[in-house]
């Protein structure tokens, strides 16, 4: 798998993603790293309406991406992800992750508003803490038009 972007974006699938992401780094197939939503036709079926036709999508469990990052396929691919600690997971497995681009993560009970687009819980700042000390690159960016913004400005909490 040629893959092209890591993100972490708690709505997956949407037009950010589809209209932003996909065109601007010519992506062929999006994959779906999720352990529920790869169990779950409902979602999976839902999610598969909002691609368009000749995009490609492939949903995984975590131990399942890892697996697939290590096919030969040449698919330009966009990894999706809910949130850091299934990154975290993914790379301790072996997944090959060396930047990650964080797009939303929104709010919901016993998270910290952080900026615009970054809500974070306890969990969410340990797990993108350990991801900093493997060397992962991580940066804040909705959009490709939008400026880069390093992590760790958003998250001061995660400096070493």
């Amino acid at each position: 798998m040629n893959i092209q972007l890591i993100r972490i974006d708690d709505r997956l699938i949407h037009g950010q993603v589809v209209v932003g992401w996909v065109k601007a780094l010519d992506i062929q197939r999006l994959v779906v790293v999720n352990d529920e939503i790869a169990k779950n036709n409902m979602r999976r079926t839902l999610m598969e309406m909002a691609v368009p036709a000749g995009l490609k999508v492939n949903f995984y469990d975590v131990a399942g991406a890892v697996d697939a990052a290590k096919d030969d396929s040449q698919d330009r691919a966009l990894l999706l992800f809910a949130g850091p600690a299934d990154v975290l997971t993914f790379a301790k497995a072996g997944g090959p992750v060396k930047a990650v681009n964080v797009g939303g993560m929104h709010y919901c009970d016993g998270k910290t508003q952080m900026s615009k687009t970054i809500c974070v819980d306890p969990n969410d700042l340990s797990a993108f803490k350990e991801l900093k000390k493997m060397g992962v690159e991580m940066e804040s960016r909705a959009v490709p038009g939008d400026m880069r913004e390093a992590l760790d400005k958003v998250l001061p909490e995660i400096k070493n």
